[in-house]
């Protein structure tokens, strides 16, 4: 019986790490059913890929796209990178469950989206159905676990609340989520005890799941980096939970250089028995949302993003934080370091610097902030506030992995708004482009394991994430000497040297075209 696909001659990297070699892959209903340096038969479709490196489809470790297949099951940026499964639900946010506080606190989604689920298994259902390029892995996101039984307040659960949130994780797990994230440096994650954290994260861990979490403090804004770094540490041990730091960085000029000191506190857990592993995005220039990022925890304590902007149109209100939103700004590195990336009350702002808004309005920045916010809660920014050293340090500690810290978006319809952080479209490329060409900070298979084989085992899909018998034909090819990625000034735009990618066995991306195949699954750990 002939072969589905059969590829032919490529420079085959299988995702372990290992030296390429030159061989064959065979593909037979949506399973890769030989790797080889020469196989014999006969295949429906054959393909001479001697010119490309051919590996597995990228797993990006921390994404955002909890409702933009709803909005345009199309959507290509992350697909056209090469990534072929996303892990969603990070930083303590989730698509589900939706119901109490949580659907309070949910502002808006692309195109006028609003969820039509409330239970987590019903999400996952959802996404199970609805067709899209990619498959997607969920998180359930603690934050949004605590919206909908706890509120909005900054205080500990009750018995009965902190019971019916543990029951609540335990039904999504057991349906097929993949682990609990947290974001203890977003309200409401940032009121929970690590108390509290340790009792939902051994739900993760009888679960045999992993808990992520975007940590209280990766600067000096609250706790401090170092400080954040040992409490997630702390967590996994008493919960015997394998933990990973979302998005690992040293942010802000307050904590450059701190890498070293960092990694030597992870390496040191790593001897002591914790299984802490790390995500990161390859970039000097973070994004974020203005309300996060400025107001302080006590301001946004019981409210919802509307009562957010009707209170900061109150003067005395204003007068009170107005300090407090002037410190965080700085400690972001100042206006002129701050770009706006998406504004939907006045999209004429997005692509200008804090600084330029001020000038223009002759305004300080705590005032401007704080104006735009009481139009629309809905804001998000650019932040130009790492240190390319701690970038590159992060980047080679061996149990780092990639994530983009975006979402799926088009360069056309309902996800193309906006000035995005190029992440969204260029994260796993710029790798190849930066860190392994031009600067040689990454060897080519040891990039290609940080994408693939290493987010593949810390989330449990054992059958992604290596070029082997029997794994699902997730699969790219790359013409490596031509990989380029989207920049900051040209954020919207899809990679290049990227011609063929394979989702399930069935091409989205041939011959740099868009097959307009939906081939996409939910990603079940195994």
């Amino acid at each position: 019986m002939p072969f589905d696909i059969l590829l032919k001659n490529g420079r085959i990297i299988d995702g372990k790490g290992n030296p390429w070699f030159r061989g064959d892959v065979a593909v037979t209903d949506g399973r890769i059913q030989a790797v080889r340096p020469r196989i014999q038969g006969e295949a429906r479709e054959e393909l001479d890929v001697s010119q490309y490196v051919v590996c597995p489809g990228f797993i990006d470790a921390h994404t955002h796209s909890d409702y933009v297949f709803f909005v345009d099951p199309t959507a290509q940026s992350k697909v056209r990178q090469g990534i072929t499964t996303e892990v969603i639900g990070n930083c303590g946010m989730s698509g589900a469950p939706y119901f109490g506080g949580a659907k309070e606190k949910f502002t808006s989604a692309p195109g006028g989206f609003v969820p039509f689920w409330e239970s987590i298994p019903e999400y996952l259902e959802a996404l199970a159905k609805q067709p899209k390029t990619i498959n997607l892995a969920l998180l359930i996101g603690h934050g949004t676990l605590r919206a909908a039984f706890v509120g909005h307040e900054d205080r500990p659960p009750t018995p009965d609340e902190l019971t019916r949130m543990k029951a609540c994780l335990s039904e999504g797990l057991q349906a097929g989520a993949v682990g609990l994230s947290t974001g203890l440096y977003f309200a409401p994650g940032s009121f929970a005890s690590e108390e509290e954290l340790v009792e939902l994260a051994g739900i993760a861990g009888r679960h045999g799941t992993v808990v992520t979490s975007h940590i209280r403090d990766e600067g000096s804004r609250s706790v401090g980096f170092i400080p954040a770094v040992l409490e997630i540490i702390r967590i996994g041990r008493k919960a015997r939970v394998p933990v990973q730091i979302s998005h690992i960085k040293a942010f802000g000029p307050d904590t450059w250089h701190t890498s070293g000191e960092v990694l030597r506190i992870l390496e040191a857990a790593r001897i002591e028995g914790v299984d802490v592993t790390c995500d990161q995005y390859p970039y000097d220039t973070t994004g974020g949302g203005l309300a996060a990022d400025t107001l302080p925890y006590s301001f946004q304590s019981g409210k919802t993003p509307k009562q957010i902007s009707e209170a900061l149109r109150k003067p005395d209100v204003r007068e009170a934080i107005k300090e407090a939103v002037a410190t965080n700004i700085q400690k972001r590195g100042g206006p002129s370091v701050l770009t706006i990336a998406t504004y939907p009350a006045d999209p004429r702002l997005e692509g200008h610097t804090l600084q330029e808004i001020c000038d223009s309005r002759k305004k300080d920045p705590a005032e401007v902030v704080m104006d735009m916010l009481s139009e629309g809660y809905e804001a998000k920014w650019n932040c130009r506030s790492l240190s390319q050293e701690d970038v590159d340090a992060f980047l080679k500690y061996p149990a780092t992995m990639i994530g983009s810290d975006g979402s799926s978006l088009s360069t056309v319809g309902p996800l193309s708004h906006g000035n995005p952080h190029p992440r969204n479209f260029g994260a796993f490329p710029r790798v190849i482009n930066e860190y392994v060409r031009q600067r040689a900070v990454l060897r080519l298979e040891d990039a290609i394991r940080k994408m693939t084989s290493l987010p593949a085992q810390r989330f449990s899909l054992t059958d992604r994430g290596t070029l082997a018998e029997g794994m699902w034909a997730d699969i790219v090819m790359l013409d490596v000497d031509a990989v380029r990625d989207a920049t900051f000034e040209h954020p919207k735009q899809y990679p290049t040297g990227i011609p063929y990618v394979m989702v399930n066995g069935v091409w989205v991306i041939k011959d740099n075209e868009f097959t307009r195949n939906l081939p996409g699954g939910l990603a079940r750990r195994r």
